[in-house]
C-alpha cells in the first residue's frame, strides 16, 4: 500500500489570480510529475483540468503569495523566483 503526503506547493499558473494547490493525495499523482492539481470551470462551465507542474517550475511558492516586487521589471512571478522576470 502506498501511503501518499499532502503537499503545500502552489502555482499560479496564469497571469490571473487563479491559484492552485498540489493535490498529492490524488490518484492522478505520478513519479513524472511532482506537483499537480484539479482546475475547475476555467475552460467553460463543468470542466476539470488537471494542472501538472515540477518543483522547479518558478511559478512554485509556497505559503501565502508575495509578488516578485522588483522595482525595476513589472514580474507576475512569485517572490524569490529564479531566473527572469515575466510580464
Amino acid at each position: 500500500m502506498t501511503v501518499m503526503s499532502s503537499c503545500n506547493a502552489k502555482i499560479r499558473p496564469f497571469t490571473d489570480r487563479t491559484e492552485l494547490t498540489c493535490d498529492a493525495t490524488s490518484p492522478e499523482a505520478d513519479e513524472v510529475h511532482e506537483h499537480h492539481s484539479l482546475l475547475r470551470d476555467y475552460a467553460g462551465p463543468g470542466s476539470e483540468t488537471i494542472i501538472y507542474w515540477l518543483e522547479g517550475d518558478r511559478r512554485t511558492f509556497r505559503g501565502r503569495w508575495r509578488p516578485c516586487g522588483d522595482n525595476e521589471a513589472p514580474c507576475t512571478l512569485p517572490r524569490g523566483h529564479v531566473g527572469r522576470h515575466a510580464p
